[in-house]
């Protein structure tokens, strides 16, 4: 799994530094590129979270029901905690189309609930673009999430408080 990682984290750089050399931001990349720096965001953040807890999957799909099918995905599973990581959260975000993502995590009684063990879920964040920020009314909405806790981090240092 570690070698998939390291892979992940080196194609990422490698868009990352594309990025910089043509004074892009993330939304101004292409599909493949924002595809290529986001597994790489979730291999990093994969790889600090592996210094204090197990790794259980990365970047992984999940199915459900006996026809497999495709019921979201887990950018991290640890054994203390579910990770999602966005590369980039803009001011502009669409709160519905947010929330129903992380519905699938936090809501038990949603028939898209995918978070069986009921782990508190971490949401790492790179960069805001457009004026979001952590107090953004979307992310606050997941924060007082009443079923399962939500924790906005957006520093590798965060990690490593949480346990």
């Amino acid at each position: 799994m570690f070698a998939k990682i390291e892979k992940q984290i080196e194609e990422a750089q490698k868009a990352e530094k594309l990025m910089i050399e043509r004074n892009l931001t993330f939304d101004k990349m292409n599909q493949k590129q924002q595809m290529s720096l986001t597994a790489g965001l979730e291999a990093e953040v994969a790889k600090e979270f592996s210094k204090y807890d197990e790794i259980q999957s990365v970047s992984n799909s999940v199915y459900k029901g006996k026809v497999k099918d495709p019921a979201g995905e887990f950018d991290g599973l640890f054994i203390k905690y579910l990770v999602e990581v966005k590369y980039s959260v803009s001011g502009e975000t669409s709160s519905s189309k947010f929330l129903k993502q992380f519905k699938k995590y936090i809501e038990p009684s949603s028939k898209d609930f995918i978070n069986v063990h009921k782990k508190p879920v971490v949401l790492f964040i790179k960069q805001f673009t457009n004026g979001g920020n952590v107090n953004q009314s979307v992310l606050k909405t997941l924060q007082n999430s009443k079923e399962i806790k939500v924790i906005i981090i957006t520093d590798f240092k965060q990690i490593k408080n949480l346990y």
